[in-house]
């Protein structure tokens, strides 16, 4: 007699969308928490003040600590420059939208993927390695203020490409 087994399957509802505005309350206060950090670091300011503020008004106060090593990692082992907008922008950058795919992965137990996410898109692979923990952490933290993150297709799940197939030449082997 076989058995059944189902495995557990990440849906993809909706894409990303091209505006904060449009992002979930979870979404937003870690997006929020990521573009503050960014801003401070940028001036030379400590992150962790504004953080703790920032993310306070969410009742995640905690989760500070986390986003302020998860971008302590980012900041110095990402592979090309990454793009976090200022924080009152109302713009989704592609980098903006794998850090929150890779929340949601982590938060949802698939830190696999979540790694997976942030070493294709952002990160060395030694950078994603390191930055699970923090995620993991500010996952449970979110969760357990009812934050959850939602699931949204990736970013590049969207880009459609083309085939090509070389022109028929009369000296192709045949």
């Amino acid at each position: 007699m076989g058995q059944v087994i189902r495995l557990p399957v990440l849906a993809w509802t909706v894409p990303f969308p091209e505006v904060s505005t449009e992002l979930d309350l979870a979404e937003h206060t870690f997006l929020s928490g990521i573009r503050w950090w960014v801003a401070d670091h940028r001036r030379g300011d400590d992150p962790l003040p504004r953080l703790c503020r920032t993310l306070d008004t969410s009742n995640v106060h905690d989760a500070a600590f986390s986003v302020d090593q998860l971008m302590f990692i980012i900041a110095r082992s990402a592979h090309r420059q990454v793009t976090i907008h200022c924080p009152r922008c109302p713009a989704l950058s592609d980098d903006e939208k794998h850090l929150l795919n890779a929340a949601s992965l982590a938060q949802a137990g698939r830190s696999d993927l979540a790694e997976r996410t942030l070493r294709t898109a952002l990160l060395t692979a030694q950078g994603a390695e390191f930055a699970l923990g923090p995620l993991e952490g500010l996952g449970e933290l979110f969760a357990e203020a009812q934050l959850l993150l939602r699931r949204r297709r990736p970013p590049m799940a969207d880009h459609r490409f083309e085939s090509w197939s070389p022109p028929a030449s009369p000296e192709a082997i045949r």
